[in-house]
């Protein structure tokens, strides 16, 4: 019994610390401002991942794609036959191999990914013990497997993403959870600095949470995200906290 309590302590301190480290990176290093970039261009190799990762999610994934609305990445081949040639010119073909920053890429890339993530991981680990830290692999997994399998889905609307994923992911997307989680990274999208999380939880926490209003709502809607009738013709206030 106490093994199983160590691996069931093991995945709920660990999911907790990814949310909330995953919302205080994404927020701070992939929505960095000019002065602190520019600071990271002294550390060497560690400041060229750190300012290449920022390039990829913020100039990228969420200036040069998406521009239309949330659901379409290009308006067109031409539009992503230019910016693949830009990136690769400029010796970004990374960025292109990695869905534009749809995914994190390869099994290197799922690696750097977890970077900022090692030392607190490493510690903890080691204060829990064994059995502990096999507890914690669980939301480990599950932090890289969102962001690599899940988020592409959360870009599509919602009979869309059903109608074009395999089986099993097919079962995640009628969840509760993946369809508040849509209209959570949506709002990211809208505003920028709120929402950072995919994995829920760490934006409560922190204050950087933002509930959607009703012309969120009818926008989301009309994209073809999983909205809820009742939170259409009702407040927001009914809706927020329930998938």
């Amino acid at each position: 019994m106490v093994t199983l309590g160590q691996i069931i302590l093991g995945v709920i301190l660990g999911y907790i610390l990814f949310s909330i480290t995953e919302s205080v990176i994404h927020r701070n290093i992939l929505h960095a401002k000019g002065r602190r970039r520019k600071s990271w261009r002294k550390l060497g190799h560690l400041g060229a991942y750190i300012n290449n990762s920022w390039y990829s999610h913020h100039v990228v994934h969420h200036c040069k794609t998406f521009k239309t609305d949330y659901v379409t990445m290009f308006d067109s081949k031409q539009q992503e036959r230019e910016l693949s040639d830009f990136l690769t010119k400029n010796g970004r073909e990374q960025v292109v191999l990695n869905s534009y920053g749809l995914r994190v890429g390869s099994f290197y890339k799922r690696m750097q990914y977890l970077y900022p993530h090692f030392l607190w991981l490493l510690v903890i680990c080691y204060l829990g013990g064994v059995w502990f830290a096999l507890g914690v692999l669980a939301p480990l997994f599950l932090y890289v497997w969102v962001a690599e399998y899940v988020h592409p889905y959360i870009h599509l609307p919602y009979y869309k993403a059903i109608d074009t994923a395999p089986p099993f992911m097919r079962l995640v997307i009628k969840t509760r959870y993946f369809k508040y989680l849509a209209r959570h990274h949506y709002l990211h999208h809208k505003y920028i600095n709120c929402n950072f999380n995919l994995m829920l939880g760490g934006d409560w926490f922190l204050g950087c949470h933002r509930s959607s209003n009703k012309k969120d709502l009818v926008e989301m809607n009309n994209l073809g995200l999983f909205v809820e009738n009742r939170c259409l013709k009702n407040n927001e206030a009914m809706c927020k906290m329930r998938p």
